[in-house]
């Protein structure tokens, strides 16, 4: 039986010729897979624009309990992109951030805090000004981490402190491994962790400390999540920042 439903397309894979497999996390259901079915002709072709990476989505959805593909009709763009399908920095980031989600929600359940923080959350990226979203993904990521349980609680940061990614806390003393967030980064992390979007500018990072926390993050979520993998997107991202 259909229903109504609501999403976020986090990425679809071609199946066939008539078929993809489309990745969204559900308002009701969390991550859900659905066949969907591409159109070739007529009015019906703009559907597969939907196919877009993070596009806000309004369907009815058949939830099969006894099977992991499920069916969707009547598919329609709920909250469309202004800027960035248009701006190539955006769009850069909007496909790490397509690559992220693919794997940090890939288990996740019905979870409407979630839901409502990346609606959101990529709301406020498309409306950004120039200037404005430099450190966005690094926030998303820490605040998705947070989110689905597995952040660093900010309560216990006291200056100085580093974030020891293993245990997922912060800390006075560095661990004897090396898989750590030393004091500086760390500092603006929770700044970033602990502020809005339109706030970030209070905590200023370097283009090398950009990098060093995006990375740290990749690894961060490889720690907890089985079977994370090495982000394919920051190298394309470091490429179009320069």
């Amino acid at each position: 039986m259909f229903q109504q439903e609501r999403g976020i397309l986090i990425g679809s894979v071609r199946h066939n010729d008539r078929t993809s497999i489309a990745r969204i996390f559900t308002q009701t259901h969390g991550m859900a897979s659905f066949v969907w079915f591409i159109s070739k002709s007529g009015k019906n072709a703009a559907r597969n624009t939907l196919l877009q990476p993070l596009t806000h989505l309004d369907f009815q959805a058949d939830y099969n309990p006894v099977q992991d593909l499920h069916h969707l009709k009547e598919a329609k763009n709920s909250i469309p992109y202004r800027d960035i399908p248009f701006n190539p920095e955006k769009s850069a980031i909007a496909l790490l951030l397509s690559e992220f989600l693919t794997h940090a929600l890939q288990d996740e359940q019905h979870n409407p805090s979630l839901f409502r923080f990346l609606t959101e959350s990529l709301q406020w990226f498309d409306d950004a000004a120039p200037g404005t979203y430099a450190n966005f993904h690094i926030a998303f990521m820490a605040g998705t981490a947070r989110h689905i349980g597995i952040g660093p609680n900010t309560d216990e940061y006291t200056p100085g402190c580093i974030l020891d990614m293993r245990e997922g806390c912060f800390s006075p003393l560095a661990p004897q491994h090396s898989e750590y967030i030393p004091a500086q980064p760390a500092y603006k992390l929770q700044m970033l962790m602990n502020s809005s979007y339109d706030h970030m500018k209070d905590a200023p990072l370097t283009g090398q400390e950009r990098v060093m926390l995006l990375n740290a993050l990749n690894t961060y979520f490889r720690l907890h999540i089985p079977a994370f993998p090495i982000l394919k997107s920051i190298e394309v991202l470091e490429t179009v920042f320069g």
